[in-house]
């Protein structure tokens, strides 16, 4: 186990780590050390879901929260309005998107690819191939969710559009018309229930955030 500080240091406005053993720099876009003794090695990547606190606790009711302070505001709001970028501006000025559109990325080692939140609106749910594997990524315009899924169960490909069942969004699979929580991506009826779809490595981010680190990626276009 490795204990993490923050290092002050910044990769184009990215935070900077560094870990209290051997005072390596990590990267916390890159998901990895970039100086030091661990320099190259690779954290374990946990599924991160950018969602309202509602949503969250209606997919997860027993999740118990941290609350540092009093604070029922966001600080950030006036930045995420204005105009800055970062702290030290863009590296990579691309005006395919606008500066602070919210893209999610998938493809951090192989074929980059930005889906803008935008897009994603008036298309809940895609069904791709992404370097080779079948890919599903799922939005909520309600709360501006987008999640990135594996769409395989073994060595099985699946395919999945929206139903209405129960008074509730789901999803099913074309394949064999079993149920899916959206948020979760467990099946909850039908042949594979009980299954779970892994999460694709992704990441929301402002677009110049992630056109900054991969400038030549693509973006989802319908």
């Amino acid at each position: 186990m490795v204990e993490f500080g923050v290092s002050g240091k910044l990769i184009m406005n990215a935070l900077v780590m560094y870990d209290r053993a051997t005072e390596s720099l990590w990267s916390q876009f890159l998901s990895r050390s970039v100086d030091g003794e661990f320099a190259g090695t690779e954290l374990e990547i946990v599924p991160l879901t950018l969602t309202t606190w509602e949503a969250w606790k209606s997919a997860y009711p027993e999740t118990i929260a941290m609350r540092k302070t009093r604070r029922t505001t966001d600080p950030y709001v006036g930045y995420y309005a204005g105009r800055s970028v970062g702290v030290i501006g863009e590296t990579n000025v691309d005006i395919r998107l606008p500066t602070k559109e919210l893209v999610l990325g998938i493809g951090f080692d192989d074929a980059p690819l930005a889906f803008p939140h935008s897009v994603l609106r008036s298309e809940e749910l895609l069904n791709l191939q992404h370097a080779g594997s079948p890919t599903l990524v799922y939005f909520d315009p309600a709360t501006d969710t987008a999640i990135a899924y594996k769409a395989e169960v073994g060595d099985v490909s699946l395919e999945f559009e929206l139903v209405e069942a129960n008074g509730r969004i789901m999803m099913s699979d074309t394949q064999t018309g079993s149920l899916w929580v959206p948020f979760t991506g467990q099946a909850i009826s039908g042949e594979l229930a009980g299954a779970s779809l892994d999460r694709t490595h992704s990441v929301n981010a402002f677009w110049f955030s992630w056109s900054d680190f991969y400038p030549n990626t693509e973006i989802w276009s319908s």
